[in-house]
């Protein structure tokens, strides 16, 4: 064997070994609780520094072992971050492994944004809130275009996708077509195209047992509490397309069906959740607080995150399995193009909310510009827009 090929068998083994590392429950349960705390700035900034952390610093995975877990968090509804957290607890300590990891990403955050929401509602039309909020929305907005890109540059990867996607802007925006009839169809056009018409007949005989499990599900009460838990049941189970994906069920639901807020509270409530720690969906959690205090928060939380926990750890065993089934990747890509368009239309609706004068039109253009031109970290630009906002705000009390 030649030198070179020592070399690359040696990383090979390496490799090997660090997906078998098995870390104490102490090591996980105090690092899982150390990222709970410092996972500020959305998933695509919560994902690279796992990836340096898991891969790079602390070797429990190999790079390849990461890319895959991660193609395969990709493909759920949910926050992939919190998924790919939920896996490694699971590889490295099982079930209650995963759960502990699940549960200490999230918890940080949402107890800090328990109280955020508490100081929103006590003094939330205080001049220097407002202030603050005026230089933070906009960029959150800037952030959410340059998330956008990112997932149209991945879920639009040929031309009948990119008609997906039109089509279910242009469905959405100006038919009134109800979102999820928009992904369900997109998914089987792209299906029957990818796999020829005989999956039609396929589709359309299971559909309506699809639908029927799915209508036994329906709210059997009138209740707010009922309704925040159905509500956001629905946001984790469907929100496929990742994190960003929750905004068009949060804006529909919490916004235009049931108005327990605005537009603008829902922003303001983004703009909390990526200057946080945790996942970016924990925006939800404030949505749960502003209709019905902490237990609205707490059940919004409880049920928005619930199904990532029963997908992973139900789902790990079959990672192979589902990547390689080329019917369920074309339904999913369908969906995942469509996603694209309906984000995009949600985000045409907060616009009013956000971008109030040029200034802020300025602050929502460098944002986006820096993160998807500049390839600047999600984490710094959410962080400097808050210090910016803090700074607005100080200024403008001090005038």
């Amino acid at each position: 064997m030649n030198r070179e090929s020592k070399i690359v068998a040696a990383g090979q083994q390496n490799e090997s070994n660090a997906d078998h590392q098995m870390p104490s429950w102490r090591e996980v349960f105090l690092y899982f609780l150390f990222l709970g705390f410092v996972n500020i700035g959305g998933p695509v900034a919560q994902i690279t520094m796992m990836f340096n952390h898991m891969v790079e610093k602390r070797q429990w995975l190999s790079k390849d072992r990461f890319v895959k877990i991660m193609a395969f968090c990709h493909m759920l509804p949910g926050p992939e971050a919190l998924q790919l957290a939920i896996y490694v607890g699971y590889l490295k300590r099982k079930v209650w492994g995963g759960i502990l990891a699940g549960l200490t990403f999230i918890l940080p955050g949402a107890a800090v944004m328990i109280i955020l929401s508490w100081l929103y509602v006590k003094y939330g039309q205080l001049p220097q809130v407002t202030n603050a909020l005026y230089v933070l929305k906009p960029a959150v907005l800037g952030i959410i275009a340059a998330g956008i890109i990112k997932l149209g540059g991945a879920a639009i990867r040929n031309f009948f996708l990119a008609l997906l996607f039109i089509g279910a802007f242009v469905g959405m925006r100006f038919a009134g077509i109800n979102f999820l009839l928009i992904l369900l169809i997109a998914g089987l056009l792209n299906l029957i195209v990818d796999q020829g018409s005989p999956l039609l007949k396929k589709a359309t005989l299971t559909m309506p047992a699809m639908i029927g499990g799915i209508g036994v599900l329906l709210p059997l009460s009138d209740s707010r509490l009922f309704q925040i838990a159905w509500l956001f049941l629905k946001t984790g189970l469907l929100s496929f397309g990742g994190a960003y994906a929750s905004l068009v069920f949060v804006q529909r639901g919490a916004v235009a069906q049931y108005h327990w807020l605005s537009d603008g509270q829902l922003l303001d409530g983004v703009a909390l959740s990526v200057a946080t720690p945790g996942p970016f969906m924990l925006f939800t959690t404030f949505v749960g607080y502003l209709v019905s205090g902490v237990a609205g928060a707490v059940l919004a939380t409880f049920f928005v995150f619930f199904p990532s926990f029963v997908f992973v750890l139900g789902g790990v065993h079959y990672v192979e399995k589902v990547r390689e089934n080329r019917a369920l990747q074309a339904f999913l890509a369908g969906v995942s193009a469509a996603v694209v368009g309906v984000i995009a239309v949600v985000s045409l609706d907060l616009i009013p909310e956000a971008l109030v004068d040029w200034p802020a039109v300025g602050i929502a253009i460098a944002a986006f510009v820096l993160i998807a031109f500049l390839k600047r970290d999600v984490a710094l630009v959410a962080i400097g827009a808050m210090l910016g906002g803090v700074v607005y705000a100080t200024i403008r009390s001090l005038a």
